[in-house]
Order: C-alpha cells, then structure tokens, then sequence
C-alpha cells in the first residue's frame, strides 16, 4: 500500500470541508477536494502508462494540482523527481540523464527543452476524469518514493532517495515534536521541490490536518509580509537570508506566528534580535539536511541569540574532533531509524556519507556546556587566521554584513588549484571603494586575508541558499 497517501487520505475522512491548501491567488482546496482531486490524477497517471517503480520527474509552480500530484505519485507507487523551474537547460538535462524518468509533468511555459523525455501537461492528467475508489497501489524499486536533489549549495547537486514509510515515519515524528495540531495553519516561501517546501511545510500540514498556505516563492519580502499577516500562519520556516529581508520591509506585528522556524544556513545573533525587534518574533533555531531529515532543534520560546540545539526524539548525536585533545568541537555525526536511503546511483557517496548507521553531514558544531549543540559551518567552510586560529566562512559572513557599508557576503575558502576570496555587495549610497574598505577592515579583524570583490549581486540556489559553485564559476 501507498503508507503516505493512506495516511494523508484517512486525515482527509475526518477533516472533509475544511480547507487543506489555499493557494497563492486566494484559491481554497478542502481535503474532501484534494482527495478527489488525487484520484483524478491516480487515474491520469494510469492512463499515459505509469506503473509502480516508475519514475515521473515534475517541472512545475507550487499549487494545489501540484499537491494533489505528489500524493497521486505515492498513491501509484511512483518514484517522484522534483525539477525546479528555475532550472537552467544543464540542470534540468543531469536531472533528467541522471533518474531516467518515464515521464514528465511540466506546466505551459515550463517544459523543459529536451527530447530525451516525454512531457505531459499537468491539466492534461486531469482531463479523463476520476476513477473512485481504485485502492493505492504498492510501491515500487523496494518502496522508494522520492529522488530529491541537494541544494547543490557547496558543490554540484545529487539525488537523494527516500521510501515513503522512513518518509512518513520522520514527518510523524516532526508533527510531535512540534505539537502540531489541526488549528495550525502552515505558511511555505519555498517551492515544493524542495525539502524546506515539502517536508517542513507540505507533509507535516496534512498529516496534522491543519491548513497549507502557498505563498509565491517569487514575491517581494512585502508581499510575503502581507501573507504571513493575512492567512493567520502560526508556523513558517526560512533561511536567515529571508528573515533578514523580512524585517528590513518592518515593523510589523507577527507575534501570532508561534513557531518561526530558521535552518538551512548559519543564524547569527543579529538576525534574531532584528526579527524579535522588527517583527515580533522568537525565532526557533533547527538544523537538517535533505539526506537526514531534522538533526537538531531548539522550539524553547525565549532569545536564542547564545542558543544551541539539542538533538530532535529519536536521534542521535556524536562529534568526530577534528583535533585530537579537543572533543567539544567536531564533525557532526547523526543516525536515526528513518532516514534516506543514500544518493542514487553514487554508491560511492553513500558509502561515504553513511557508515555503520551514522551519516556524516560535513557540518562543524561545538558542544556548549550546557549540552547543546552550536552549529559553526561546513567543514569546508574551515579559514586559517592568523596566530593558528580557525573561522568558519559563515561567521565570517555574518561579521562582514554586520559592519555597515556591506550588504550582502560570500566566503570562498580555498579549494585546490583556487585561493580563497570574499564578494561583497554594498548598501545604498557607499562607493565600491568604501565598501572594499570597510570589509577588508572586517578580514583583518578576524585575522584573515583574501581578496575583497564589490559586485551588484550575489546569486542564490532556488532555496535562498548563496549559490557559491556558481560565485566561483563566476568569479573564482
């Protein structure tokens, strides 16, 4: 059986009428709804020839057709594969090359241009009409439901699988740690292709049969503001970055938002007492990954500017030292029952990544006397200072955009045949050469010298990460 869509379905008897998503233009889709609207693309599937163990990638725009397709693929037995449309022809011709789908579902105007592929349009899927009652279907390729890409944020990207039971069984765990319940209403910036979309967001709503506001991923920080304010969100999730931009369109009052969730990248200080000035609010520290799921978190309901994370029920913590003599600083190391099955088609990566339980995520934290865990970047992220000392490109960054002319900042630490370098963007009205000042004034504070680059913008991954494969493709 389909364990994810069964258990979304038996959400769905219990919730009926009420409304499960609202989407970005207002429109509401009840669960009786969305669960007819699954069976009406279950049989859509069926139709152009899905089977179970099939692989069908995606190339579409948050919706509710694009929810009630996710669900239809696990209630197929499908193996889905998320594309961005924001993907470039490169991107979308490695995914594609890369999970071999039997079929694509595009939106007009999001067809990828390739012929290796064939393409359908979702409204098509639609157009047989329904077949009630057809029972879910098991799984295909040993239960495996979802090919997700990495962000690709420190490297190029790879495809992470996950089966729908360890799938299910994290997102259960999630909704208790929580304490969701079916009042709560779930705001997502992110576009479901992404884990920050779909399983911070999309799943744990559902499951909790609270209601699943789609924002436009695309809109300006006001417009985001004005969502938050209207549709009543009481739990969100973004990246430092996003609340940064939030609070410079303030103040505004969003004190009814009792989970402010921040992950994905290094929270500095600042940030969180800008948001708790400028927004009303506490932000929550959590930390994972696309191959574990939620490591860390901290849902405590005070300021965590000097906070770590504790390790969520069910998971383990471990630190591997990076120097011998000093246990409290290390890699971190998790394991968990439920995880993902590794990268496909990269046994090699997997075998790396995941040893005898334990999945290695190539992150720094420091264990804090208290226990907790704090989270100081990639160990790639790793910059020798002057004196023998060690900083961490995200701290770096978070310095260097707290010292006033910069705006934005990007740390590119050393990779062989490349030395390290900094690109900075300025404020409003401060020279380039100002603002090369100023940060070369930060680098040497923080025992560090690189070059300075002054650049209009800085690219990002589709999540809002600092796109910095791209940065030194760019620049380096």
């Amino acid at each position: 059986m389909s364990v994810l869509y069964d258990a979304v379905r038996q959400v769905a008897e219990e919730r009926g009428d009420r409304v499960a998503v609202r989407a970005a233009d207002g429109r509401e889709t009840s669960y009786a709804a969305l669960i007819r609207l699954v069976d009406r693309l279950t049989h859509g599937l069926s139709t152009v020839g899905v089977a179970p163990g099939d692989v069908v990638a995606t190339r579409l725009t948050n919706s509710p057709g694009y929810v009630g397709l996710i669900l239809a693929l696990a209630r197929s037995g499908a193996v889905h594969v998320p594309i961005s449309v924001s993907a470039g022809p490169d991107s979308v011709d490695w995914s594609v090359g890369r999970s071999t789908p039997r079929l694509l579902v595009a939106e007009p105007g999001h067809a990828p241009p390739t012929r290796r592929v064939e393409t359908v349009v979702l409204d098509d899927l639609l157009a047989g009409g329904a077949a009630p009652g057809a029972p879910s279907v098991p799984g295909g390729r040993a239960g495996l439901f979802r090919l997700l890409e990495t962000t690709g944020s420190t490297g190029f990207p790879k495809l992470v699988g996950w089966r729908q039971v360890d799938l299910l069984a994290d997102r259960v765990a999630w909704l208790s740690y929580l304490g969701i319940t079916a009042d709560d209403v779930f705001l997502t910036m992110h576009p479901l292709d992404v884990a920050h979309g779909a399983d911070v967001h999309l799943f744990p709503a559902l499951l909790a049969g609270a209601r699943l506001v789609l924002s436009d991923p695309g809109a300006p920080p006001h417009h985001l503001l004005d969502d938050l304010d209207r549709s009543g969100a009481t739990v969100f999730s973004a990246l430092p970055r996003h609340y940064e931009l939030l609070a410079g369109h303030g103040p505004r009052d969003l004190s009814r938002l009792r989970l402010p969730l921040c992950g994905g990248a290094y929270l500095s200080p600042e940030v969180i007492t800008r948001a708790r000035d400028r927004l009303g609010i506490r932000i929550r520290r959590i930390y994972g990954s696309t191959e574990f799921g939620i490591v860390l978190g901290n849902l405590d309901d005070v300021p965590q500017e000097d906070r770590g994370m504790r390790p969520l029920p069910g998971v383990e913590v471990s630190l591997e030292p990076l120097v011998a003599g000093a246990p409290e600083v290390g890699e971190i190391l998790a394991r968990s029952p439920h995880t993902s099955i590794g990268y496909h088609g990269d046994a090699a990566a997997t075998a790396h990544a995941f040893q005898d339980g334990w999945y290695r995520t190539g992150d720094v934290a420091e264990r804090t006397p208290s226990g907790e865990f704090r989270v100081l970047g990639r160990a790639a992220d790793a910059l020798a200072a002057d004196g023998g000392g060690v900083r961490f490109a995200p701290q770096v960054e978070a310095a260097l955009q707290a010292c006033g002319p910069v705006g934005e900042a990007a740390v590119l630490p050393p990779l062989p045949g490349s030395e390290p370098f900094v690109v900075v963007t300025g404020v409003v009205g401060v020279d380039v050469a100002a603002v090369r000042s100023a940060a070369e004034g930060v680098l040497g504070e923080q025992g560090l010298a690189m070059p300075v680059r002054v650049v209009e913008r800085i690219p990002h991954t589709p999540v809002g990460k600092l796109d910095k494969p791209l940065i030194r493709r760019r620049l380096g």
